[in-house]
């Protein structure tokens, strides 16, 4: 949300790096109520590469956001007034133990010291993994860095990624891996509408280079939090929706329309829907405060495949069931609408969602109680899908209360089984060792065999707010977290009072995949540094077998495709089972051109496809079955 400016964002020298932005000669004047509705840019342009723009350089006047912020935090009181607690029912599911695995195995490969906060709190940082760079994002500014952490590009202001516009925040990156481009978002959320969500697609794949921009007006329609997500027919985006100061207006989804921005069309487009009613199960859910939408790893599903809206219900915080909540979005790109309807309702076991009715106050550090907030109501950003053979599967997590404000993390795997879309629970637990320490402000990611990883902040009375993280191999025992806790960087002192008195955290961190090899996880969040300062950390890690001392890496499976004449030449190598296992080929739209079924031998697969009749271009080559997987981008010469 709407982030507090204590020292103001990086003004000197921006809006001369480059020209005026315009609006679109085509642009259609449709006012952005409450849905539906189809808007146009209202500005449009191209920026200079970003390695040639100026460093962001912090200057000392006053708060530019407070404004912006006090209206969330009034709005956000009519949430808290709903979130009221009843009589609790206990965890069932609670981990209170760490896994046993080594830690060895999760060690972070790449570990480097991010931008810091200096504009305001809280910082929101996230970022994403391309096959050469990592981009972070925090209030207000983003960096561009090679994966071993050398500074490619910046750190930039976003006022000079977006001239006019005022660091409102709320930054979102994303690596487009099935075009290869990066997205660069945040709004505009000015003391009076219109108010703004605005958008930055890479004109190619490098990073540090030129972006197309694009601003979406929104109107009197407040876009707080907004979350992006990457799917086969367009850029999803969800938020906490006002209509002033104190009134929650109805829930809206919009869906950016990706082909036309990968293309820098000035006429790219906003599709905006209405989702289903603020509240419509009679009792307090987590609909009005932010829920995701799938984000795809793995291949993207068959293009016209609907997204997938997901939010939940909390008994203890006054809701009438403890339930996963899947509405499906058919997006129709040619009449620019969207359709919403329930696709399942997935019972729950039982947690607690509900921490302070009063505020943030909720997370203790070291000489200051109940200082941060728990970042409660919602499911974390990402919710990662991925496409196996047979079924699909999502990962997502969100913040439980397990008694006397300490914090844990509840996460799940939904799987839909295939042909038949069905979803259902696969597993489900609390993370929450019992040593009197918060783990909160989760990320959860799966590998491309499975595994998944689990990356959160932790903080207590006595430990200071630093970040750590665990993980599972697909074959351990449903519900469980089996290596032991790993501490990416512990945190140095309490949170220091110029940020602190706001009890802000986060509002979020994220973990990617990297697209170069389908097992890297690649986390971003916050830590307080020395003198209390609010820092930010990247690493990497994988999570790899443990097969008895000293530790064996498992073989991660090799794939090669070049094209020889009208066919893909596919070998696969070092293949975890000689299980059967299909070959697919794929647009870059997700669409299905051509699938074979082949038993490895030895580990060994090789095979060709007929590419006679398809255009020039890029493609995708999957291998895998329901264990594992790995994603090949091949250039395909047409005839």
């Amino acid at each position: 949300p709407a982030f507090i400016a204590l020292i103001s964002g990086f003004k000197t020298g921006r809006l001369q790096a480059q020209s005026s932005p315009a609006s679109p000669a085509n642009a259609v004047s449709q006012s952005f109520g409450t849905g539906p509705a189809y808007i146009h840019a209202s500005r449009f342009y191209v920026t200079k590469a970003l390695r040639d723009l100026p460093v962001a350089l912090p200057h000392t006047s006053g708060q530019m956001k407070e404004a912006a912020d006090r209206m969330r935090e009034k709005a956000n009181a009519l949430n808290r007034a709903r979130f009221k607690p009843v009589a609790g029912e206990a965890d069932p599911v609670v981990q209170t133990v760490q896994g046993t695995r080594t830690a060895n195995a999760i060690a972070p490969a790449i570990d480097y010291e991010a931008d810091s906060m200096m504009s305001g709190t809280p910082p929101d940082p996230n970022g994403a993994v391309g096959p050469n760079n990592y981009v972070e994002s925090i209030n207000a500014e983003y960096h561009v860095y090679d994966k071993a952490g050398h500074s490619i590009a910046g750190p930039v202001d976003f006022m000079t990624l977006f001239p006019g516009s005022e660091d409102d925040g709320d930054p979102i990156v994303l690596y487009d891996k099935f075009a290869d481009r990066w997205v660069i978002t945040e709004f505009q959320l000015p003391a009076s509408p219109p108010y703004y969500l605005l958008v930055a697609v890479s004109k190619t794949n490098d990073p540090a280079g030129q972006y197309y921009t694009w601003w979406f007006n929104t109107g009197s329609n407040y876009p707080d939090y907004p979350k992006y997500s990457i799917w086969s027919d367009g850029y999803y985006s969800t938020s906490q929706w006002f209509n002033g100061p104190n009134t929650l207006s109805p829930q809206l989804i919009t869906v950016l329309e990706r082909n036309r921005m990968l293309a820098g069309s000035p006429s790219a487009g906003m599709i905006v829907g209405n989702l289903p009613a603020k509240y419509p199960f009679g009792g307090n859910n987590s609909l009005s405060t932010a829920p995701k939408t799938f984000d795809c790893d793995g291949v993207l599903p068959p293009y016209g495949t609907p997204n997938y809206l997901v939010f939940f219900n909390n008994v203890n915080s006054g809701g009438y069931s403890n339930s996963i909540y899947l509405y499906s979005l058919a997006t129709d790109t040619t009449a620019k609408t969207i359709t919403s309807a329930i696709a399942d309702s997935l019972p729950t076991q039982p947690f607690n969602a509900f921490f302070n009715p009063s505020g943030y106050q909720d997370i203790s550090q070291p000489a200051q109680p109940n200082s941060l907030d728990a970042l409660d109501g919602t499911f974390n950003f990402r919710v990662g899908y991925m496409k196996f053979t047979g079924y699909n599967s999502v990962v997502l997590c969100n913040t439980v209360n397990t008694g006397s404000m300490v914090a844990g993390i509840r996460w799940y795997e939904l799987r839909q089984a295939e042909p038949s879309g069905t979803w259902s629970i696969y597993q489900q637990a609390t993370y929450a060792p019992a040593d009197g320490i918060s783990r909160w402000n989760g990320s959860i990611c799966m590998d491309n065999y499975g595994n998944i990883s689990l990356a959160y902040n932790v903080s207590s009375n006595s430990v200071y707010p630093g970040i750590r993280y665990t993980g599972r191999l697909a074959s351990d025992p449903p519900g469980t977290m089996n290596f032991a806790e790993q501490t990416a960087v512990n945190g140095s002192a309490s949170g220091n009072n110029s940020w602190t008195q706001y009890n802000r955290w986060g509002d979020y961190s994220n973990t990617t995949l990297d697209p170069t090899d389908g097992v890297t996880f690649w986390h971003c969040n916050e830590y307080v540094g020395p003198a209390g300062g609010q820092n930010t950390r990247i690493f990497s890690f994988k999570i790899d077998s443990a097969l008895g001392v000293p530790e064996q890496q498992k073989p991660q499976a090799a794939l090669t495709v070049y094209q020889n004449g009208q066919e893909l030449n596919v070998l696969a190598s070092q293949l975890p089972s000689n299980d059967k296992t299909f070959v697919d080929l794929f647009a870059l739209n997700g669409k299905q051109l051509n699938s074979q079924q082949l038993v490895p031998a030895s580990g060994n697969l090789i095979t060709e496809i007929d590419v006679t009749g398809l255009a020039t271009g890029i493609y995708l080559v999957r291998i895998g079955n329901v264990n594992f997987q790995v994603v090949k981008k091949v250039f395909v010469k047409g005839n």
